[in-house]
């Protein structure tokens, strides 16, 4: 049962991260570290939505809340440099976690390639696909977000990390929780997929859903050994969170 939860946690990850994950089956370094950077922007770019600057804010709350005030004075910490800081952190971590995820499935990808990627690459170029993808954009961005700090609090929780909960499921925080763009923006790409004309589109969405069962099998080879629960990649994230004040330990 743990290992079929390790398997769905590691493809919650690779779907909030891309809108397709089906790579072709060689590729080159360059390619490879074209994507490492893809995924750095991802989380980069998902920080800076409307959404990220929210849950920043609330990352911010929390820290200020958290950090003890002594190692504050010591260290010359002014209350507003913990927000910044503390986001820094959190995209370096998050941004670890996705890549750490990503290269569990891309080893076995290699040997199961999905046939159809280099066509559902190429659609990607279509107008009407183009616009499908930008209006999917705030619901990816809002599940690569949910994701890291869900883990994020999570690890903080197991290590008792000494810093309050940042999640909108975790805190409860009804004003975060309506910021959040994914039932809305699934509302949105349903009634553009029913209405459009758009073979390509059509097609594209068709490859996409072959694309994830593909997704699925693979991961499913992940089960021996068990991969890593996501919130294991933040291990180590305490010592930078200490540069911060933030205590840990019973």
């Amino acid at each position: 049962m743990l290992s079929h939860r390790r398997t769905i946690a590691i493809a919650l990850l690779l779907s909030a991260a891309s809108p397709t994950w089906a790579q072709p089956a060689k590729q080159t370094q360059k390619q490879t570290q074209e994507q490492t950077k893809d995924k750095a922007t991802l989380v980069r770019e998902a920080f800076a939505s409307p959404y990220g600057k929210a849950l920043t804010a609330e990352l911010g709350k929390s820290l200020r809340a958290s950090a003890d005030p002594a190692c504050l004075t010591d260290k010359g910490l002014a209350a507003d440099q913990l927000e910044p800081r503390g986001r820094d952190i959190v995209i370096t971590w998050g941004t670890r976690m996705l890549e750490s995820a990503f290269a569990l499935i891309d080893r076995q990808a290699a040997d199961d390639a999905y046939p159809g990627a280099a066509e559902l690459e190429r659609l990607k170029g279509n107008a009407d696909v183009k616009r499908y993808l930008a209006m999917e954009e705030p619901m990816r961005q809002a599940k690569i977000l949910d994701l890291i700090f869900e883990h994020f609090d999570r690890y903080n929780l197991i290590s008792r990390v000494k810093l309050g909960a940042v999640s909108p499921p975790a805190t409860g925080n009804e004003a975060l929780l309506r910021l959040d763009p994914i039932d809305t923006t699934e509302e949105k790409l349903d009634e553009l997929a029913g209405k459009s004309r758009s073979k390509a589109l059509k097609r594209f969405l068709q490859l996409s859903e072959e694309a994830e069962a593909a997704r699925a099998a693979a991961i499913k080879k992940l089960a021996s050994p068990p991969p890593p629960l996501p919130h294991s990649f933040f291990k180590g994230v305490e010592k930078d969170l200490a540069e911060l004040c933030i205590r840990s330990g019973p």
